[in-house]
């Protein structure tokens, strides 16, 4: 299976989901280790937007393609399954990620995406037996379109 993920080019190379564990996000909590992905790079680039403070981006920034172990089971939570607002409540999504990385029972959950609620991230535990066999497939420069920026 592969996943996709946009990074700063300094930090390209380390999928071990330390930035996460600092600053925490959507789905964990500071101090809990997760790797963010996507399932597609528009769904990777509309993530990044949505995340972003700037009018333009001064710096660096690569696509990581990243190959999962073709031998897992992917835990999942649907739309139909998550709570309604879910989106609005980080606290809420931000226990089920930390559970998620405590019990260690599954190497990715695929969850909604908040910006499409139709599509899906995939979150990776660097705390799983298996993380070691997640690979960088492929690091490439990243160059947004200047006109993402643009739109009113």
């Amino acid at each position: 299976m592969i996943v996709y993920r946009i990074s700063n080019s300094l930090y390209s190379n380390d999928i071990s989901g330390v930035g996460a564990k600092i600053y925490g996000a959507r789905w964990n909590t500071k101090g809990t280790p997760l790797l963010y992905s996507s399932g597609a790079i528009s769904l990777a680039v509309l993530e990044l937007l949505v995340h972003s403070q700037f009018k333009h981006f001064s710096i660096e920034l690569d696509l990581l393609t990243i190959q999962l172990p073709s031998n897992i089971t992917v835990a999942e939570i649907s739309q139909k399954k998550i709570k309604a607002g879910w989106e609005k409540d980080a606290g809420y999504t931000q226990f089920i990620g930390d559970e998620f990385v405590r019990n260690r029972q599954d190497l990715v959950l695929k969850v909604p995406s908040a910006v499409i609620q139709e599509e899906s991230n995939f979150l990776i535990n660097p705390l799983h037996a298996d993380f070691k066999k997640v690979k960088i497939a492929e690091i490439r420069s990243f160059k947004p379109d200047e006109r993402l920026f643009t739109i009113k």
